[in-house]
């Protein structure tokens, strides 16, 4: 009776530790220096650093009509893409449909994501994937991205765009691929100066497993002993 007791208490405490811990969350920031205005491009793909240096998301710049090929581009307002001579290296859909698509590694709860020059008439669209194939896409229109992708926010600016727009995206399942685009048109533009992800949490069946199996490991070394 006495080992059942321990073991209950054990299952408890494994339990309600595990429940208690609450997912890791990573924030990443893509602002660069204020120099020069129109931005510095970083090549098709970088890799960026969490605030806390632990964890990185590489992002990569999309051009679904190319050539020509696509680059990011860093500024005191975050990353855009640049197309070449006189783009405007904002995420844009002047011209060709632009994107530019995170890989987060593995699935992860997206939790915000932060635009800026977001103007009032500038409409953007958040999609999330697990398709590698949106890394991608060179042709075929934002048809080749959404087709593999969902919807999990899209809206328009602010009145002011030297304001940062923070959209929240809670709520949406996990994904390993977040996608910054803008719908079909033309004029819209911004820069994605941040976004927030969270680890997936383990769902309450995982807790009450790993809960049990420390019990029952706990009760075998009272026995043996």
């Amino acid at each position: 009776m006495k080992m059942f007791n321990t073991a209950v208490a054990a299952l408890a405490v494994c339990v309600a530790a595990a429940s208690a811990a609450s997912a890791a969350s990573y924030s990443y920031d893509f602002t660069g220096p204020t120099f020069p205005i129109f931005g510095t491009n970083l090549g098709s793909s970088t890799t960026f650093s969490d605030t806390t240096a632990t964890q990185s998301v590489t992002a990569t710049a999309v051009n679904t009509e190319s050539p020509p090929t696509p680059a990011l581009n860093q500024n005191s307002g975050g990353l855009g893409v640049n197309l070449g001579f006189l783009d405007t290296n904002q995420l844009d859909n002047i011209g060709d449909d632009e994107a530019i698509v995170f890989d987060l590694g593995a699935k992860m709860v997206f939790d915000s994501i932060s635009l800026t020059l977001a103007f009032l008439d500038d409409t953007f669209s958040i999609y999330g994937s697990n398709s590698a194939s949106v890394l991608g896409c060179s042709s075929g229109g934002l048809a080749c991205l959404t087709s593999v992708s969902t919807l999990v926010a899209t809206g328009s600016g602010i009145a002011n765009p030297l304001d940062v727009l923070n959209i929240d995206l809670t709520g949406a399942s996990p994904f390993q691929y977040l996608i910054a685009t803008v719908p079909g048109g033309s004029g819209d533009g911004y820069r994605i100066s941040g976004i927030a992800v969270s680890e997936v949490p383990l769902p309450a069946s995982a807790l009450l497993l790993f809960g049990g199996l420390g019990a029952l490991s706990v009760a075998r070394r009272k026995r043996t002993a």
